[in-house]
């Protein structure tokens, strides 16, 4: 099947879609401004707190990727109750108003890795530097934030890439970590993270942040800026890794659509697994083959570790091909900033 990539409409105000709702409306920020769109227009909900210093520099692009000021997340879980992340506080995102709950450990956490289970209660993964390798946490927030706590705890890794409900498999869930050497793993629980199987063998090719998931495998495009990158799947039956077409960025984000397809979205950062200065749209009917359908090219702000990688990223939340949001920065067109697209299938020439 043939595929192509089209923008439909860019919201220039709109710095990341955060999350789409089962309803279609569309939780996202605009520097701290949380704001919400159902239907035609943004609306703003609320603020986070101020953070300094990095919201002083706030003022312009290449100093707000400079201090990282766009970094949070939010998430809404099924029951309707908001969640918001930003400089190392949990917040609960209510009448209006941010109402704090909790610190954790870094800043805030990967986009789209946040999750909830059968009884909407939520999980994340802390992510941060961790240069001393301190324990990292999986945080649980109940279905009505009255209450958290550590799900658990890990102790031989740097950080947690993402937490995501296996919809093979009802009660699972997975969890990709890294980054170097013997710290490169797919953890799996059953029952809350209690008991955790570990799968890999720690090195770059087991370094993943987005899984995908069929009926007989789980998939990932390698997260790894110091080899080259590929397409893996790890066969669920007997938990043999198979590597396929090498990828020439590593690929931190990505989804699986509405209509069943796989969209993954590499990031242009610095080393020798980087082969392309072009932060590319790929997609895939089974999420091993991947084609790619879209590109945009790495901006010219350097040094890409000060003023951030080429990154395109998706919203949680079921996503279709026919309205696909996607949020960049560092790229050409495409720095702080959101855009509406669509992807077409047609008949191969």
């Amino acid at each position: 099947m043939k595929y192509s990539f089209q923008i439909l409409e860019k919201y220039p105000e709109v710095t990341i879609i955060h999350h789409q709702c089962a309803d279609g409306s569309l939780w996202a920020t605009s520097k701290r401004r949380i704001i919400r769109k159902n239907g035609n227009g943004w609306q703003k909900i609320a603020e986070f707190p101020r953070c300094c210093p990095r919201d002083i520099f706030s003022f312009s692009r290449p100093t707000a990727r400079a201090m990282r000021a766009d970094k949070c997340n939010l998430y809404v879980n099924r029951l309707g109750k908001v969640i918001g992340i930003r400089g190392g506080a949990v917040y609960a995102i209510e009448d209006n108003h941010t109402r704090f709950l909790f610190n954790i450990q870094g800043d805030c956490v990967l986009h789209r890795s946040i999750c909830e289970d059968e009884h909407s209660d939520i999980y994340f993964g802390e992510y941060f530097m961790n240069p001393e390798r301190k324990p990292v946490r999986i945080w649980r927030v109940s279905a009505d934030l009255a209450s958290w706590e550590p799900a658990c705890q890990l102790p031989d890794v740097r950080h947690v890439h993402g937490v995501y409900p296996d919809p093979y498999d009802p009660g699972v869930f997975w969890a990709t970590v890294g980054d170097f050497a013997g710290e490169c793993y797919l953890l799996r629980t059953r029952d809350q993270f209690r008991h955790i199987e570990q799968f890999g063998d720690g090195s770059q090719i087991w370094r993943a942040v987005n899984l995908f998931f069929t009926r007989e495998h789980v998939c990932w495009l390698t997260d790894s800026n110091l080899e080259l990158n590929h397409a893996c799947r790890m066969r669920r039956s007997d938990h043999v890794l198979e590597t396929g077409q090498a990828i020439d960025c590593s690929t931190w984000y990505g989804c699986t659509t509405f209509e069943g397809l796989h969209l993954a979205f590499t990031t242009v950062e610095r080393g020798s697994g980087i082969l392309s200065n072009e932060s590319s749209v790929l997609i895939s009917e089974d999420a091993f083959h991947w084609k790619k359908i879209y590109g945009f090219k790495k901006d010219f702000w350097r040094p890409v570790q000060l003023f951030k990688y080429g990154v395109l990223a998706c919203p949680s939340g079921l996503l279709s091909i026919k309205e696909l949001f996607i949020s960049g920065e560092g790229l050409v067109g495409m720095d702080g900033l959101s855009i509406k697209a669509c992807v077409t299938q047609g008949k191969n020439d």
